[in-house]
């Protein structure tokens, strides 16, 4: 007998992407991570805009006051507005993150 193959959904299983934040930024949102559901950076950002207003320049991409980082690479390697895949790490870096 011949076993189908079934997507992760249809199983309950899902691996959304995942937004690591760093700095103040656990405080704002008040954990470490939350996982989101979107196929690009900036609608990721988008979703998180009312905690952080400014993850997103004026034309709508990733702003420059943050270093956004797609499983541990720098997103602009990616393009301007990357796609984000289901179990990507996005981590989110204040600028102003410390040593």
């Amino acid at each position: 007998m011949k076993r189908e193959v079934q997507p992760l959904e249809v199983l309950g299983c899902s691996f959304l992407p995942k937004i690591y934040f760093v700095g103040h930024l656990k405080e704002v949102f008040g954990s470490d991570f939350i996982e989101v559901k979107a196929e690009k950076l900036s609608e990721a950002l988008k979703d998180l805009s009312f905690k952080v207003t400014d993850f997103l320049d004026l034309d709508g991409k990733p702003s420059g006051k943050y270093i956004f980082l797609i499983n541990g690479a720098d997103s602009s390697l990616y393009g301007d507005d990357p796609y984000i895949n289901e179990g990507d790490v996005v981590t989110i870096v204040p600028i102003s993150h410390g040593g």
